[in-house]
């Protein structure tokens, strides 16, 4: 039986709240840099918060076509897609057959509340094709295919949270079947009323900046980006000469069945996706030396996923465990492929991101190492990224040194 096929991350596009682009994203982490700040796009007053992880405006590829057709989300994936090819040294003619696989959470839905909200207050009919065609959640994969003319296989998932780290492990699993050499994958999510609204009904905002696994913290701060990874064939890349961020090595998806939002309060649906991520990855736990943990800083959520970590890695003082939507906010459907990029630029760097905002640690939150507060230098070799989701969707990722 013949070897699996290596799946190597070539190249990375980010944009979010710590900057444009991939450098100035990983610079932030080397800082230790937060990027929230008080919301722009909207106006937050009738909200619970005014803080959020918002992404810069995004830059417009050239020969994306029409922009009204285009939402900030669509927009955010286009600008992260074409810096992941070009950072991978690719041309488009060499993808012509690559597959494109988005995981988003609600697409273009600032254009639809603005379509609504123009008609409710000018009973004014605008075109259908300019505000409400946006709005599809598949349109951010159907402008990166058109704009970098790939013809191969396209998909949007949408499981929440999850989504993103979602779209890895399918990308993953297309190049191991040979279905396609190179793969785009990722997410995009933009920051709007209908989101910003919704958390703040279910009173999971903090009205400061959020701040995971402490013993004060009241919730999540939302936040916007895109961030996509040109997975490649790794014999293919080798024989290119490509120089690899990391070898994505694994994933798992597990599904709670227990609540809409809630998770379960024994950890069961955390520990499952990790399990399988490490079995898909054919490492043990004792060979994870961090963790980028969901932590979204909710009360529940943060003390569940430190207790199921806890459970499958034991004490070990080897092990650093942190969050970083302290740094880019909770980017929803983006967020999995995000903090997949924040997991390859540790290995590529020798850096542990921070958990920033630590100060006092929740004692269901305790025995582990949280990296509190200031990025910790230190060579990795295998790291985890959960990302769990509204009704317990949750997916596991893992990244191996390449080199």
């Amino acid at each position: 039986m013949s070897e699996p096929r290596r799946v190597w991350i070539t190249g990375l596009g980010v944009t979010s709240a710590l900057g444009p682009d991939r450098r100035s994203f990983a610079a932030g982490l080397r800082e230790g840099r937060s990027g929230l700040q008080e919301l722009t796009l909207f106006d937050p007053s009738p909200y619970r918060s005014r803080w959020a992880g918002q992404a810069p405006d995004p830059r417009c590829p050239a020969n994306v076509g029409p922009l009204s057709r285009c939402s900030r989300a669509d927009l955010l994936g286009l600008q992260a897609a074409v810096e992941a090819v070009e950072d991978a040294g690719l041309q488009p003619s060499e993808l012509r057959g690559a597959a494109v696989i988005v995981g988003t959470g609600a697409g273009g839905a600032e254009r639809t509340a603005a379509y609504l909200r123009r008609l409710r207050e000018r009973g004014e009919h605008a075109s259908p094709a300019a505000w409400l065609v946006p709005h599809q959640p598949a349109n951010t994969a159907d402008h990166i295919a058109v704009r970098l003319g790939i013809a191969g296989p396209r998909c949007t998932l949408m499981t929440a949270c999850s989504s993103s780290a979602t779209a890895l492990g399918v990308g993953l699993d297309m190049i191991r079947l040979g279905q396609a050499r190179h793969v785009l994958a990722g997410g995009a999510e933009a920051l709007c009323a209908l989101t910003y609204g919704g958390f703040s009904a279910l009173r999971a905002m903090d009205q400061d900046p959020c701040r995971p696994f402490h013993s004060q913290r009241k919730g999540l701060t939302l936040g916007d980006g895109s961030a996509m990874l040109l997975l490649e064939d790794a014999r293919v890349a080798a024989g290119r000469h490509a120089v690899p961020y990391a070898e994505l090595a694994g994933y798992g998806v597990s599904a709670d069945g227990y609540h809409i939002t809630a998770p379960a309060p024994d950890g069961r649906g955390a520990i499952a996706s990790m399990c399988a991520a490490l079995r898909d990855a054919g490492a043990s736990a004792d060979q994870v030396q961090y963790v980028n943990a969901h932590g979204t800083a909710t009360p529940h959520n943060d003390p569940i996923e430190i207790g199921a970590i806890r459970a499958l890695f034991g004490q070990r003082d080897s092990l650093a465990v942190s969050s970083t939507k302290a740094m880019t906010g909770h980017t929803l459907g983006a967020a999995g492929a995000i903090e997949a990029a924040i997991c390859a630029v540790s290995i590529r760097e020798g850096i542990i991101p921070p958990t920033l905002g630590l100060d006092d640690v929740d004692p269901r939150c305790a025995g582990v190492d949280l990296v509190p507060l200031t990025p910790r230098r230190a060579a990795v070799q295998l790291v985890l990224s959960n990302s769990f989701a509204f009704g317990g969707n949750n997916t596991s990722v893992v990244l191996r040194s390449a080199l």
